[in-house]
């Protein structure tokens, strides 16, 4: 909701209104309040935990809006869940990233902005047009205004995330370092095994897409400490936190964990600091909007 008023007012329309009901026997009941017949509309949708419930009401409210008249619907969709299942890892599983991807096509959607995907092949999976958008701007003023850049080092939290940490390092004109990790294919858990890089006396800065259950922070936070570091900060665009992460990493090492507003945060922890990416769907929507 956070999220979607602030798209709404940088691009300065009016913030729809839906009243979403269940019901007796569970299912969901969508009422678009507001007349949308021959209107632009951005569809804002997350989703988040319960991943399947969002889907589903995305695909309700797409339905709605088309039958009202909606001219055109540009799907918004800051997190996008089971972006993760982006290959067969086991025989017998499906590819859901592009089931998903699949059921937001066959909708009256006419394009679909997303937000810094693990993998940057997904948007491939979508039959209509797409962006993939990235909040890496949004980190490095943080870093700037935050850390300022003595003393600094960035460092991967894996080998997968290398490229993306280089990105932000070169970026920021500072040093990288990488976390050697492995990862448990059955159950998908990864474990830090170790560092490679000086980080003795410096502040860290630990750059990744998503924060799943919030275990590599704890295991990375400790390594890096170990080696010498002054202080820990972990940053990534979408924050899961899932099976208590939140809590897991307010018990940590690391020193504060900032994330964007693409998955609704809820809960007092001191350590965990959001920011707004608002800004970058507003960017990316202003020249389609008004078409």
């Amino acid at each position: 909701m956070t999220l979607a008023k602030g798209i709404a007012d940088q691009l300065h329309v009016p913030f729809g209104k839906v009243d979403i009901s269940y019901f007796a026997n569970g299912e969901k009941r969508i009422w678009v309040t507001e007349p949308v017949k021959g209107e632009n509309v951005v569809l804002v949708q997350s989703f988040s935990s319960p991943a399947d419930e969002h889907i589903v009401e995305f695909l309700l409210l797409s339905d709605a809006l088309e039958r009202m008249g909606a001219r055109h619907i540009n799907a918004v969709i800051p997190w996008m869940g089971y972006s993760l299942q982006d290959k067969v890892f086991r025989e017998g599983e499906p590819i859901a990233a592009k089931v998903v991807a699949n059921m937001i096509s066959s909708t009256y959607t006419k394009r679909v902005f997303l937000l810094d995907l693990h993998n940057s092949s997904t948007p491939g999976f979508f039959s209509v047009p797409t962006q993939h958008l990235s909040a890496t701007d949004l980190f490095i003023e943080y870093v700037q205004k935050t850390f300022g850049l003595e003393n600094i080092a960035v460092a991967s939290p894996d080998f997968g995330g290398l490229k993306r940490a280089r990105t932000f390092a070169e970026k920021l004109s500072v040093p990288l370092v990488n976390i050697d990790k492995s990862r448990n294919l059955h159950t998908g858990e990864a474990k830090a095994l170790g560092l490679s890089g000086d980080v003795k006396g410096k502040t860290v800065l630990i750059f990744d897409d998503v924060i799943n259950s919030g275990s590599t922070i704890v295991e990375t936070a400790e390594i890096v400490k170990e080696h010498g570091a002054k202080s820990v900060h972990f940053l990534a665009t979408h924050g899961i936190f899932a099976n208590h992460g939140a809590q897991r990493v307010q018990d940590s090492l690391v020193d504060s964990v900032v994330v964007t507003n693409s998955i609704p945060q809820s809960g007092r922890f001191d350590k965990i600091k959001v920011i707004d990416a608002s800004k970058v769907f507003a960017e990316a929507l202003t020249t389609w909007v008004g078409n």
